[in-house]
């Protein structure tokens, strides 16, 4: 293998500088990212040059002159339409997708009901979706796939499933025996994590460097942010504090044995008498004030107020967000999550907020995030992703 020199290692860092400004610009020409990053006209031109002739570049005409006078400018943006990418969400009960073009717009996103809990079954599923795939108006068409799992990853293979039976079906060669583009696997939480750093918009403040994605659904767990970077632990361990341990009533507990999202409707569903509860008919039992529902959701907030708080009191995060399909519903009951962490910590400068993505597009997104800058080139870049 040949050894890049200063100077090859210096010119691939200037063109992900370039790449980078041009993917977050919109509208711009040369001399503005010239001057945006403080390189020579002359450097910015040739590595212009270099992104255009690999279709990365769109040019949009002759502008207008600015308030100085001289020459209008050429004006140019990055080709968001080079290619597209797929992320995929594997559930417990649904293989959610969407298809994006390489700045997070969507352009498809749809919703599978599994049959059986089988990975072999969702591959079935995924091919299906991936075989009736177009080009979408796109050069290059489908660029990469990211697989957003209910579970931890690590260098890529999924570790365990407490949803999906693994079967001994290697998930990963069989997706690239029907395409032959990037494919990454990431946890849900860590997902979105990354969605919120990389979509979401604080109305003119500077982007969170260090924040936390607590996900409360079937299970629980956290994704967090750390000088703008994931952080994985060991073996990608890291944010698995469902497996915390709790002692309740004399016994211990996992913490999502107790107060995770289907622990608590699995309670609730009992006192019902019922096989199941949905989502719907949990929110129509907090909507009738049914007096055990109440008790139960009193403790479930007080506890998650106190997962919050702890973890902040490790971290020292920013933010903390909160998602959670029931929870969303009510906005009254995430004001108490707030004021009760707050009387926690009544000095404590970190905020808790809910996402504003639907629970599913946030690992969606997080997970086209994840594979557009694994395709270009820009992982640890900071880019302005599109919704």
């Amino acid at each position: 293998m040949t050894k890049k020199t200063d100077q090859d290692v210096m010119r691939e860092n200037n063109k992900k500088l370039v790449l980078k400004t041009l993917f977050n610009a919109g509208q711009t020409s040369r001399s503005s990212i010239a001057g945006a990053i403080h390189l020579q006209k002359s450097t910015v031109s040739s590595i212009i040059r270099e992104l255009h002739e690999e279709g990365l570049i769109e040019e949009l005409g002759i502008g207008e002159a600015s308030n100085a006078g001289g020459r209008r400018p050429n004006l140019i943006q990055f080709n968001y339409r080079y290619g597209y990418v797929l992320a995929f969400d594997m559930g417990a009960r649904h293989l959610r997708y969407s298809v994006n073009y390489l700045n997070g717009e969507v352009i498809k996103k749809d919703s599978l009901r599994l049959v059986g809990n089988s990975v072999k079954d969702v591959f079935q599923m995924m091919r299906e979706v991936i075989s009736g795939l177009q080009a979408f108006d796109t050069m290059k068409g489908l660029l990469g796939i990211a697989v957003s799992t209910h579970a931890p990853v690590h260098e890529n293979e999924i570790r365990y499933s407490p949803f999906l039976e693994l079967d001994s079906f290697a998930l990963l060669p069989a997706l690239q025996e029907i395409v032959d583009v990037p494919i990454r696997f990431e946890n849900e939480a860590n997902l979105t994590a990354i969605s919120i750093r990389d979509f979401w918009y604080y109305a003119g403040e500077e982007p969170l460097q260090n924040l936390l994605a607590l996900n409360i659904h079937n299970g629980i767990g956290v994704g967090t942010i750390i000088n703008e970077q994931l952080y994985y632990g060991v073996q990608g361990l890291a944010g698995e504090i469902g497996r915390s341990v709790i002692y309740k009533d004399k016994q211990v507990y996992r913490l999502e044995e107790l107060y995770s999202e289907k622990a608590i409707m699995e309670r609730i569903a009992k006192h019902e008498k019922k096989a199941e509860l949905t989502v719907d008919e949990f929110a129509a039992l907090i909507e009738s004030k049914d007096a055990f529902v109440l008790e139960v959701v009193d403790e479930w907030i007080t506890a998650i107020a106190q997962m919050a708080y702890n973890l902040v009191q490790y971290s020292a995060p920013e933010a903390v967000f909160l998602s959670s399909r029931s929870l969303s519903q009510f906005p009254d009951l995430l004001q108490r999550i707030f004021e009760e962490y707050k009387a926690l910590d009544p000095l404590g400068e970190t905020r808790i907020e809910f996402t504003q993505h639907d629970i599913y597009d946030s690992s969606l997104l997080g997970g086209v995030a994840l594979i557009s800058r694994q395709v270009l080139g820009l992982e640890s870049q900071d880019l302005v992703f599109k919704k």
